[in-house]
């Protein structure tokens, strides 16, 4: 009888077991410093948003999976309009 039967999978020679690697291990300074510019970047647009809800002008909105969005605030009708382009007649 045989004692050295073939794998199911079809081949005849034992693998080897994967090597383990570090856990730990030093990034490169490229991607450090990508990251940290990521990181910069990231912390500015939430200070500027969270400028932009201080000030009145984007509201946030929970949608229905309960993700909070941020949205413009709808002008209030008591405002006048903001006369964007001075040199074009009026629609009155």
């Amino acid at each position: 009888m045989n004692r050295h039967l073939t794998p199911i999978n079809g081949t005849p020679r034992r693998r080897r077991p994967a090597r383990p690697l570090p856990l730990y291990t030093v990034v490169p300074d490229v991607r450090t410093s990508a990251a940290m510019a990521d990181e910069a970047a990231a912390e500015e647009l939430i200070a500027d948003l969270l400028a932009l809800v201080d000030a009145g002008l984007v509201t946030p909105v929970e949608d229905a999976w309960g993700d909070v969005r941020y949205a413009p605030t709808e002008p209030c009708e008591a405002d006048p309009p903001d006369d964007d382009h001075p040199g074009e007649p009026s629609a009155a």
